[in-house]
């Protein structure tokens, strides 16, 4: 069985987590990276599965811009925003026009992703769950009941805090910042607080102290202590996270006591999901390192995105890196994934195939062209890419296949710029490659009989390709020699596209080479 499809029968079959409301959350610090794709994704799965089994469900995510900058992503102006740290995300300016602040920058950038996904949870603002009351209640819960939570924090990290430390930090009133006050006390209404010169290493207090009301916006709970009340108040009964928010001791074992010990509120379905690592490493959004989500759906179609996570149980790590045979390989995956559920073969990679369509049901059975193979041909413009494949397929196009295939050039063009390993790029030389020198006597003599044949007519490529493999018998090298002969003069490689195909494609330029490949040949045995 598909993993989401467990994940949905032991969320159903407990009948502890009812009503179904599956939740995600995310800091909008900085460009959005792929791995926070995968995790809201996860989730969307979920929910997916639950609703085919007839359950009504709820999809939110929230996006904390109430939580404070702790680091400069590298893409920002440093002098510009250094003045910024320790600021919620909401009252930053936006690096660029046309958003309030700059956690809406960034969350906006997270909802126009998920919906390039066909994700679309509805958007909670933490700044908005703080300012509009709803976390009130549970601030004054936590600040009552500090010692509990103090308690909490003893019993899962031995050292514990301090016995005047509060759950709250305060948005200094005279710089702005969360990250460096300390409150010092509460008398059940207003909260006292200190904004510490050396609360953090990274920003600086400003040495002001004051008293505030904890409410309506005026600060925040700690990000452990936050994510359960935030389950309470929204009604989250369905959220996993990263392995490292839950791992022993980690932020969801902290959670799990403020819930049972503190607010009282059933933990929601728990599961971890994996990294996400691009070339072998976890990335971060804040630091604006590794690949964005924006840069992978510039490379990838919606749907391959999607599958390539889905095709993964959430609890095992996706290394994705885009060059090499990354690509082909995944289109490959999806072809056969595509072949599986219109058969109705593999029911696993079926489920797979089905839970990886974006805007509607999956489309009825149509060829697919290989991306491989369009990455060959498009490098050779004489080709027509659909008359190619509709001979392949033995009828014409359906506008269905049609797009497909423009879909498919369009992303292998991208592919053979940027990430296509050299040995896939294939295109004549702008002169006599370098490594024609290398050309042995029989190899030359191989290429004489080529120019020959290329001076004929041919109707069919295979009959070209026939009668260079026939010729191949009658020489003295192998005939991977001969072949790479034809390469080493048109392409600089050792090996190419079909020989025939490509030879005919490019006849007028490959004649013009293999002229000046033999007139050279013929200078240097002069002068030799």
């Amino acid at each position: 069985m598909y993993w989401a499809d467990e994940l949905a029968n032991q969320i159903i079959t407990s009948g502890k987590y009812k009503p179904y409301w599956v939740d995600d959350m995310k800091t909008p610090s900085g460009r959005v990276h792929i791995g926070s794709v995968r995790a809201v994704l996860t989730h969307e799965l979920i929910c997916r599965a639950l609703k085919d089994r007839k359950k009504d469900v709820t999809f939110s995510y929230v996006l904390d811009d109430h939580d404070p900058m702790d680091s400069l992503p590298t893409y920002l102006d440093e002098k510009e925003y250094r003045q910024h740290l320790g600021k919620p995300l909401y009252q930053i300016p936006s690096p660029e026009k046309g958003y309030d602040s700059y956690g809406q920058r960034w969350g906006q950038e997270y909802i126009e992703i998920f919906n390039s996904l066909d994700v679309h949870p509805e958007i909670i603002w933490g700044s908005q769950l703080y300012r509009s009351g709803k976390m009130n209640d549970s601030i004054k819960t936590c600040l009552d009941q500090a010692e509990a939570i103090r308690t909490i924090y003893k019993t899962i990290y031995k050292k514990g805090k301090p016995e005047n430390w509060f759950p709250f930090s305060v948005a200094c009133e005279q710089c702005g910042k969360l990250s460096t006050t300390v409150v010092t006390g509460w008398d059940g209404e207003q909260v006292s607080y200190e904004c510490n010169p050396h609360a953090v290493v990274w920003t600086e207090g400003c040495g002001h102290h004051g008293q505030v009301s904890p409410f309506n916006g005026s600060g925040k709970l700690p990000w452990k202590i936050e994510w359960a009340c935030k389950w309470k108040v929204i009604g989250v009964t369905v959220e996993g996270a990263g392995k490292d928010h839950m791992t022993a001791g980690g932020s969801h074992d902290v959670a799990r006591l403020i819930c049972e010990r503190v607010i009282h509120y059933p933990v929601p379905f728990p599961f971890s999901h994996e990294f996400f690592l691009v070339g072998g490493r976890k990335m971060s959004s804040s630091k604006g390192l590794g690949s964005s989500a924006k840069e992978v759906s510039e490379i990838l179609p919606p749907y391959l995105i999607r599958f390539m996570i889905a095709r993964v149980k959430y609890n095992r790590a996706i290394n994705f890196d885009p060059a090499g045979m990354t690509i082909p390989d995944l289109f490959d995956e999806y072809d056969h994934a595509a072949r599986a559920f219109w058969q109705k073969k593999d029911k696993r990679l079926a489920r797979i195939y089905e839970i990886s369509q974006v805007k509607g049901s999956p489309s009825k059975n149509h060829f697919l062209p290989r991306f491989r193979e369009i990455a060959s041909i498009i490098q050779h413009p004489g080709i027509d890419a659909e008359e190619r494949f509709s001979k392949l397929k033995g009828s014409k196009f359906t506008g269905e296949e049609r797009r497909v295939l423009e879909e498919r050039v369009k992303y292998a063009k991208i592919w053979l710029a940027q990430y296509a390993p050299e040995e896939q790029v294939f295109s004549l030389t702008t002169s006599i490659s370098k490594a024609a020198d290398r050309l042995s006597l029989e190899q030359k003599e191989f290429l004489a009989y080529v120019e020959e044949l290329l001076s004929e007519e041919w109707k069919k490529p295979e009959d070209l390709q026939q009668a260079l493999y026939e010729r191949t018998k009658k020489m003295k090298i192998p005939t991977a020699e001969c072949f790479e002969a034809i390469y080493l003069a048109l392409i600089g490689k050792t090996h190419g596209p079909r020989a025939a195909w490509f030879l005919l494609e490019n006849r007028k330029l490959v004649l013009k080479r293999l002229k000046e490949v033999s007139k050279k040949s013929l200078k240097t045995t002069r002068e030799t």
